[in-house]
């Protein structure tokens, strides 16, 4: 509270002199303080949501046709191996880097949509597996993932990568 003292001598009067307590000041300070602390919410870690394939076969299998599945092999130096279908031979392995994949994946969207009206709903749609080489980088994997997001691809999944696909990859990148 301010408080006012006043000096008075004989006959003559002096200027009043203020004196301002800041004490409950300071405690509405530290009261706000802590109100805005306790009140405040703190950013919850998010992580990538990745869903893997059930560790057992299902007992319905669906076929799709080569031309609606694609699968990607990021392997290092930012590149990214893929095929359509089955593979069979190293002649249908290709390459593209990982900045250049939302191409691939815009022109394989189209190819599919673009399939006889003869085929199933789910065929119409692209089918994209995932399996990362053991040598690419971890901002190489979400990349890709951002990608499906970026051009709405609905089925893609990650599984591991088998060894006859990771010696295409070394017989490819030498």
């Amino acid at each position: 509270m301010a408080e006012i003292i006043i000096n008075q001598k004989k006959g003559r009067r002096n200027s009043n002199a203020t004196r301002i307590d800041f004490t409950p000041m300071v405690d509405l300070g530290f009261i706000l303080i802590t109100f805005f602390i306790y009140t405040t919410t703190i950013a919850k870690p998010s992580s990538l949501e990745i869903n893997m394939p059930a560790p057992e076969p299902s007992k319905e299998t669906t076929v799709w046709p080569d031309e609606s599945t694609i699968t990607l092999l990021p392997a290092k130096d930012h590149k990214v191996y893929y095929y359509c279908g089955m593979l069979s031979d190293v002649a249908q392995l290709h390459m593209v880097s990982v900045k250049g994949l939302g191409e691939l994946l815009a022109d394989k969207k189209a190819r599919v949509a673009a399939l006889p009206a003869s085929l199933s709903l789910q065929a119409h749609r692209l089918h994209v597996v995932i399996k990362p080489d053991a040598s690419c980088k971890y901002e190489d994997v979400v990349t890709v993932f951002d990608d499906m997001n970026v051009f709405h691809v609905p089925y893609y999944t990650m599984v591991d990568i088998d060894p006859v696909e990771a010696g295409m990859i070394r017989g490819f990148q030498h």
